[in-house]
């Protein structure tokens, strides 16, 4: 099973677990209106397909399913979970399954630690703009360091004083590395994508985005192909 590392930092990864339905599931939905489907693939489908994507109609991508093994840093985590709560078919289409620290000790935790750092965007207030400067990247990486070794021997040291997991993992930061299972429709694989891919987004979590492309495509190529031709637009 391939799993990337979309951080590339040694922590991150990104596995597909499993898969229900490709390309034509998507098609043979769509012919249900007319009571007809298609047996095998030919270029017909390709045009019904890539008519769909072009033009949103996204029901028939309901029917093709993924299931995602993630472990990301506890902010990326957040800003996915947003596409979950977001969902209007929340209840039968998006499943979210997630470690928690309040069964998981967090002593051998893991966190994200930036391999370059960002200025603040002049002209957009939740956006990066270029790196800082090599002594500014230095004294960056010292304080973020800092912080986040601080936080997990508060939270040890919570721990040995007798505080239970619950209440003592409130001091660990956003950074800490969480796991958790995703599963999800082609159509809310896509509505993601095209969010987390686009300018504006954060870089840490385009990584994400564009390793889920990459294994997410073998599974239904053509649907891949038509998403891609709509400029990852869904």
């Amino acid at each position: 099973m391939t799993m990337l590392d979309p951080l590339g930092d040694g922590k991150s990864s990104l596995r597909l677990l499993d898969s229900m339905g490709n390309s034509l599931s998507v098609v043979n939905d769509a012919r249900q209106s007319f009571a007809a489907e298609s047996s095998e693939w030919t270029e017909r489908d390709g045009k019904l397909l890539r008519y769909l994507a072009k033009h949103h109609h996204t029901s028939p991508f309901r029917g093709v399913v993924f299931k995602w093994a993630v472990k990301a840093p506890l902010f990326i985590a957040r800003q996915w979970w947003k596409h979950t709560i977001a969902s209007t078919y929340v209840d039968d289409q998006l499943g979210w399954n997630e470690k928690s620290f309040r069964y998981c000790s967090a002593e051998e935790a893991e966190f994200y630690i930036p391999m370059q750092f960002l200025r603040q965007s002049e002209d957009n207030r939740q956006a990066s703009a270029g790196p800082l400067e090599a002594r500014e990247q230095v004294l960056a990486l010292m304080q973020y360091s800092q912080a986040v070794e601080a936080c997990k021997q508060a939270y040890e040291g919570l721990l040995l004083t007798g505080v239970s997991k619950e209440q003592a993992r409130a001091v660990l930061p956003p950074a800490l590395y969480t796991s958790f299972v995703w599963t999800c429709s082609l159509q809310a694989l896509f509505h993601f994508i095209s969010l987390r891919i686009g300018h504006g987004a954060q870089g840490e979590i385009v990584a994400y985005a564009k390793a889920l492309l990459e294994l997410g495509r073998p599974v239904a190529p053509e649907a891949f192909d038509a998403f891609a031709e709509n400029n990852y637009q869904f």
